[in-house]
């Protein structure tokens, strides 16, 4: 019998040792593994699965904050909120059903293909904790919608309909360029945006898909400040996203709703008094009427038209209609004041003149002959007289609008100087206006002909560039500027926002007028500037003559700017194609000798400015005293104290002769009667 020796002593510790470290580390492992997923679930994912968790009985409604009012400077409402409801839908509710739910909703509103398919794209797009926040189907849905929705809700779960504040635009396309409207955030901008209010650390809440924001006007430039803060609603519901009524009390009452904080209102310079009576009065098809405080440089009105409804293109617009405003040929998404530039046509020579003064090629007595016509070399140049105005000096030149006397000092100016004195006046260059999109025009150097113009610069350039024609080009509002620089000296930069309140009407912001510098010329160059402004309204011969008045003395210049070379022929403008008539132009400002108001208007494609843009501002200039006057009278209130005994009655005073002004008639002008070159007659 063979015996099996025992294992050496320490054997079996040997062999049980590399068992012991496998299993240590497989513990270990999966130790770690399970930490790691933990790590996962609460740090990493935690939020993500405890709203998870409580979306299973609570769903969070956001309450839409309203938009800030816009009020005009008498604090008008111009723009505000009104109810309405959009419909959402909540990807996570409706399951492995959304698509179908998302077809019966369609048919149900009566969706277009375009609202389907951007639907669409957001469903798809929806991924982790998106699926658990709502994007909005339709915008404003009618009665009629909301019914059809009431009576199938409980076949749409995850479809919600909210109540939610929607732009009123109170006088639809009135002031819509300034304005501005709303529509829905794209996904680029969705980031960009988000990204800066985290930079900024502002107590605003995301933008999500569906939100709307500012476009364009001061609902863009005043983002920021209109957007309030959304408030939140928890309320319980059960598995399909529905409301439980008796399960209020799963959520503690201080935590089931953060109301919405509204947005800050702002504060126009806009008169709208006179805004109405301007959009009435003006009887342009497109155009531009601007009227400045002389004294401050905010606008008192502002008239840019065409433009589409804000009301339209912050709600139900569809491609088809999208499509008609964007081939327009009369462009009404251009905001003319201050994204398009014109050729400013005998409103320039006002220009012209302050050169030729400042730089001495003429003496404020200057005379020069009209013939009719003005000759350089073999090139003849017209003027708008064909016979000839005779001798003329600045007042005549100024007020009749002679072509020959400022052709002869643009021949001796040359372009740099024009060019010079221009961009000093503010033409050619930004005005600083708030709104987004200025063009800065042109007034053209030799330098700018040399690289714009085949050929380069030649000297008769410049003699087109005198009249306004030419390469020279300003935008409206930098016309009222240059007037508004005539009027009192200064520059201003203009604004038309007076401040920005909190909802409560406490100030926030407030603007003050600001200036980018003064007009750099000798007294005596406006002098003679003026004198032949208040000629052009206000002597017999002057363009503007039928649009003075015996209550205010005021000054200004008329334009008629070629829009299409017609060669030697004169036509009426209804002889010509709607696209080939002149501009009309009139740059005003009154009263002259203490100026309160500067006006301009431009009336495209309308034929002369006497007759086609004088009438408007003078009407508006008019308007603008009568609410002054009434302003007064208001303030002044009804006389107090005991009324007096009665006095026997007075003789009635003898009637003023003909062609006089009686005094009381004067109000605000005081003695206006003292400015020179002023004709009191007819």
């Amino acid at each position: 019998m063979s015996l099996i020796p025992p294992s050496a002593p320490g054997a079996a510790q040997k062999e049980f040792r590399p068992r012991l470290a496998w299993a240590t580390g497989l513990v270990v492992l999966v130790f770690l593994t399970l930490l790691g997923r933990l790590y996962q679930l609460q740090i990493l994912r935690g939020d993500e699965y405890k709203e998870r968790a409580d979306e299973n009985f609570v769903k969070e409604l956001r309450i839409p904050a309203d938009r800030g009012l816009m009020l005009d400077r008498n604090r008008r409402v111009l723009v505000d909120s009104r109810p309405s409801y959009d419909v959402t839908l909540t990807p996570y509710f409706c399951g492995k059903q959304c698509d179908e739910i998302l077809a019966r909703v369609a048919a149900l509103l009566q969706m277009s293909p375009e609202e389907v398919a951007r639907a669409q794209g957001q469903l798809r797009s929806a991924r982790k904790l998106e699926r658990f926040r709502p994007f909005t189907v339709k915008v404003d849905i009618t009665r009629e919608e909301l019914d059809r929705y009431l009576a199938r809700q409980m076949d749409l779960p995850g479809v919600d309909v909210q109540p939610i504040p929607h732009r009123n635009y109170r006088f639809g396309g009135l002031g819509g360029h300034l304005i501005g409207y709303m529509n829905e955030v794209g996904g680029e901008e969705l980031k960009r945006l988000n990204e800066e209010l985290q930079r900024t650390a502002s107590p605003q809440g995301p933008y999500y898909m569906g939100d709307y924001v500012g476009r364009r006007g001061l609902e863009r430039r005043f983002e920021r400040d209109l957007r309030g803060v959304d408030g939140k609603e928890r309320v319980p519901v059960d598995a399909k996203g529905r409301r439980k009524e008796d399960a209020d009390d799963l959520i503690p009452p201080d935590q089931r709703v953060v109301p919405s904080v509204p947005g800050r209102n702002l504060v126009l310079s806009i008169d709208w008094r006179l805004q109405e009576f301007a959009e009435k009065t003006f009887p342009a098809t497109a155009g531009v009427v601007l009227a400045m405080d002389a004294k401050t440089g905010f606008l008192l009105a502002l008239v840019d038209r065409p433009a589409p409804d804000p009301n339209k293109m912050s709600g139900r617009i569809t491609s088809a209609e999208l499509a008609a405003i964007h081939s327009d040929p009369l462009q009404p998404e251009l905001f003319r004041a201050i994204q398009q530039h014109y050729h400013p046509g005998s409103t320039f020579k006002a220009l012209t003149s302050i050169a030729a003064l400042e730089e001495g090629v003429y003496k404020p007595n200057t005379s020069v002959y009209c013939p009719g016509h003005f000759t350089m070399g073999r090139a003849r140049w017209r003027c708008d007289k064909d016979s000839g105005h005779g001798y003329v000096d600045f007042e005549h030149a100024l007020g009749a609008s002679c072509d020959v006397f400022f052709y002869q000092a643009g021949a001796q100016l040359g372009a740099d100087a024009i060019a010079k004195w221009g961009h000093l006046s503010g033409l050619g260059v930004p005005t600083g206006f708030d709104i987004a999109g200025e063009v800065p025009g042109v007034v053209p150097d030799a330098a700018w002909h040399d690289k714009h113009q085949a050929g380069g610069y030649q000297r008769g350039m410049a003699v087109n560039l005198s009249i306004g024609q030419g390469d020279v080009n300003v935008t409206p509002m930098q016309q009222l500027v240059f007037y508004g620089a005539l009027a009192t000296g200064k520059l201003w930069k203009p604004q038309v926002v007076l401040r920005v309140e909190d909802p409560d009407g406490k100030v926030v912001q407030a603007f003050a007028p600001e200036t980018r510098g003064t007009l750099p010329i000798k007294p005596s160059t406006r002098d003679t500037v003026l004198k032949g402004l208040l000629a052009a309204v206000n002597q017999p011969f002057g363009t503007a003559y039928s649009q003075r008045s015996p209550d205010y003395v005021m000054a200004g210049k008329t334009g008629t700017a070629q829009v299409v070379k017609l060669g030697a022929r004169r036509l009426k403008a209804s002889q010509v194609s709607y696209f080939e008539r002149d501009h009309a132009w009139f740059a005003a400002f009154a009263p002259a000798e203490d100026p309160e108001i500067v006006v301009v208007v431009l009336n495209e494609h309308s034929g002369f400015g006497s007759s086609n843009a004088a009438p408007t501002a003078s009407a508006l200039v008019k308007r603008y005293m009568e609410l002054k006057a009434e302003d007064a009278a208001e303030r002044a209130g009804p006389a107090q104290g005991p009324a007096p005994e009665a006095a026997p009655p007075a003789a009635p005073p003898a009637a003023p002769p003909p062609g006089t002004i009686e005094p009381a008639r004067l109000g605000a002008r005081g003695a206006s009667a003292a400015v020179p070159g002023v004709d009191r007659g007819a």
